[in-house]
């Protein structure tokens, strides 16, 4: 639920942002990211623990290609909360 309320608040679009497709999502500015958005969310506000919780959630990042750095999840869709 944190992170789809990352995601929903328009105010961090240039930080973290859906993909256009609504079916993952990636972080565009990485240090903005856990320096100002992660403590207003999460108790542990550094980059690499954020990453293990995503892997402790399922995610999958995109290794290469046009979404390289991107996350996913099969249960984690834009406009579809009661997914998570």
């Amino acid at each position: 639920q944190q992170l789809m309320d990352i995601l929903s608040d328009e105010s961090h679009s240039d930080i973290i942002s859906w993909l256009p497709h609504g079916t993952g999502f990636t972080i565009h500015k990485k240090k903005t990211f856990a320096n100002e958005v992660l403590p207003q969310y999460f108790k542990a506000a550094k980059f690499t623990s954020f990453t293990r919780k995503l892997n402790r959630w399922g995610f999958t990042r995109v290794p290469r290609g046009p979404e390289t750095g991107a996350y996913f999840h099969k249960m984690f869709r834009r406009d579809k909360p009661e997914l998570c």
